[in-house]
């Protein structure tokens, strides 16, 4: 699957989709020339196996999808980028479109190849729409609006590997898992990580319109809050892995 992954996200530098500036947290844009190729290329992958590592939950990975197609939509329409709204208005109906049939009781599954190919189009989506764009905090409106998947797979690489496991060895300590096992109930569950994900992708439209200064401060704060979110959710803790050892 790697090396699958690692070839599809060659395959998008090569085209030209790339990171190109990252946030100065002082101020400013920093231009990171030959380095955007490594960090595009580790981006792709991260968030192709994010959406993969979090869809645990009938419906939860479609959910997340279609919800941070809105933010992505809005500033890609913004900066009038014409082939990138028609993108990712498609893949926000192809969720939706799916949606009714995977959510709970799931009636069709995703299973790795769809999740994967979300998180695929949504890393491409980000560097075109969002990172194009040299504006003042242009890798953290991605990152806040993927925020989810993102701080769960942080998490649960911190977590496995706290306690000598192997990244991709599948566990119960995910942010759905931790959910269920605070007493909700599937649907419920899947229901809170919607609001989360939905607040998220509005800080990140938030942000981006406000100063850098200001934008920096947020994002600090997003970070906090998350962090006592997880030590609340006990999300460090070790879980015991499944049978079948691997993710997904």
């Amino acid at each position: 699957k790697f090396l699958g992954q690692l070839a599809a996200a060659v395959i998008l530098v090569a085209f030209g989709t790339r990171i190109d500036f990252v946030t100065n947290p002082l101020g400013g844009m920093i231009y990171v020339g030959w380095w955007g190729i490594p960090l595009t290329i580790l981006w792709i992958v991260a968030l192709t196996n994010s959406l993969n590592f979090i869809d645990g939950l009938d419906g939860l990975a479609a959910g997340i999808a279609a919800i941070a197609c809105i933010p992505l939509l809005v500033i890609a329409q913004q900066r009038d980028a014409t082939a990138v709204v028609l993108l990712t208005a498609c893949l926000l109906g192809a969720s939706l479109g799916f949606l009714p049939f995977n959510f709970n009781p799931a009636r069709v599954f995703m299973g790795d190849t769809g999740a994967m190919f979300l998180g695929y189009m949504l890393a491409a989506i980000a560097v075109e729409g969002a990172l194009k764009g040299a504006t003042a905090i242009a890798l953290s409106i991605p990152l806040l609006t993927l925020g989810l998947p993102v701080f769960d797979t942080a998490c649960a690489v911190i977590r496995r590997g706290r306690h000598g496991r192997p990244i991709y060895q599948a566990d119960a300590g995910h942010v759905h898992h931790r959910l269920l096992q605070l007493g909700l109930s599937h649907r419920q569950a899947v229901l809170v990580l919607y609001g989360v994900s939905g607040l998220l992708g509005a800080g990140a439209l938030v942000l981006w319109r406000v100063p850098a200064g200001a934008a920096t401060v947020g994002l600090i704060v997003v970070g906090g809050l998350l962090a006592l979110w997880a030590r609340r959710l006990r999300i460090f803790d070790d879980q015991p892995a499944f049978p079948e050892g691997m993710e997904g």
